[in-house]
């Protein structure tokens, strides 16, 4: 069996026939109304993910297969609510023998940008606070050299933002940087001084470090899964046991500033139904709540976009945002229409 990977999930349109190796990442059956089963797939290489049906016929012949199994899938991309879906026609699951040949690279979904670059970006913002406690909390930390390779390497999320390798390092590179330039844009609020600035960047850099542990890898690094003490505990309260653990290495850390630090972490979810075990009660933890909100958004919706077939023009209902989102690009004339040459009528 040829191993070398020459299509990607990025390429497939609707209209176009997928016939390569993907890893499986999802698998839900289910039943028509005669109690036919059929079942519901993603697909997932380097370039992206796809969900893809096995009806019937097809599903009755795939044999046994699990989530993390790598396939052979064949099949046809068509629109399905604004999004590319794959109809799948044949399913051969790859034995061990050849999934050993496969070269894991080709399968992990990792962030577009530099981490390097990134990783140094983010040690500029944090080499900038100058509260010494808020600077020897994160040096406990990012001086670690394994903690700083995992929480580069690790994912911010399984599916819906920033959801592959280095996916934590973006998005929290980003919400520092959305901080730092909303701050500047409210200097003028009493509030809003230095010590402010280092509470909210270090608030950023330190609010989603529990993902380090809730999400974990298989298959070498390709399938992203939610770990036991993930689904226990999850993010939020494991983040903060870890950063109050450190806090306790430090003499006399100042208790106003722990407990700040701390509300960040336990509040910016923003509400108790979205995981918040508080509501943000401190100017710097909304800050931080609507920021993370934001950015979180943001890439979601680009996902959304990019995954789009182009021949819907909305997508179906989405939970995430409880509505749908406009898929159509925008259509705008590149050049005023004028009447009789006069530029000035444009502006009557």
């Amino acid at each position: 069996m040829e191993n070398k990977k020459v299509q990607f999930v990025k390429d497939l349109k609707p209209g176009s026939l997928a016939d390569s190796i993907f890893l499986v990442t999802k698998k839900i059956i289910k039943k028509k109304k005669n109690a036919e089963d059929y079942c519901l797939i993603c697909i997932q290489d380097k370039s992206g993910s796809m969900d893809g049906v096995i009806w019937t016929d097809a599903f009755l012949n795939t044999g046994p297969f699990a989530e993390g199994d790598f396939a052979l899938v064949k099949g046809e991309v068509s629109d399905y609510k604004g999004a590319r879906q794959l109809t799948v026609s044949s399913f051969i699951k790859i034995g061990p023998e050849n999934e050993k040949n496969l070269d894991p690279a080709d399968y992990i979904k990792a962030s577009s940008k530099n981490i390097s670059e990134m990783f140094q970006q983010l040690k500029f913002f944090m080499n900038g606070i100058s509260n010494p406690y808020l600077k020897k909390l994160l040096g406990l930390f990012f001086d670690d050299e394994k903690f700083s390779e995992k929480f580069c390497s690790s994912t911010a999320a399984v599916q819906y933002h920033h959801a592959y390798t280095g996916g934590l390092l973006e998005h929290t590179l980003s919400m520092v940087r959305l901080c730092s330039g909303i701050i500047d844009n409210y200097r003028d609020i009493k509030a809003v001084n230095d010590d402010f600035k280092d509470l909210a960047i270090a608030g950023s850099v330190l609010h989603d470090i529990g993902k380090m542990e809730e999400y974990g890898t298989e298959k070498k690094g390709a399938l992203i899964k939610i770990t036991d003490e993930g689904k226990l505990l999850g993010h939020i309260s494991i983040g903060y046991g870890i950063i109050l653990q450190k806090i306790g290495q430090i003499n006399n850390f100042p208790t106003d500033l722990k407990d700040r630090l701390l509300h960040i972490i336990l509040s910016h979810h923003g509400h108790k139904e979205f995981g918040s075990p508080k509501q943000p009660k401190t100017l710097e933890a909304f800050l931080v709540y609507h920021v993370d909100h934001l950015d979180a958004d943001i890439a979601g919706i680009a996902g959304i976009l990019e995954n789009s077939s182009g021949g819907s023009d909305w997508s179906e209902y989405l939970k995430n945002f409880e509505r749908s989102i406009l898929l159509k690009e925008p259509n705008f004339p590149e050049e005023p229409v004028l009447e009789e040459n006069d530029e000035n009528k444009l502006f009557k």
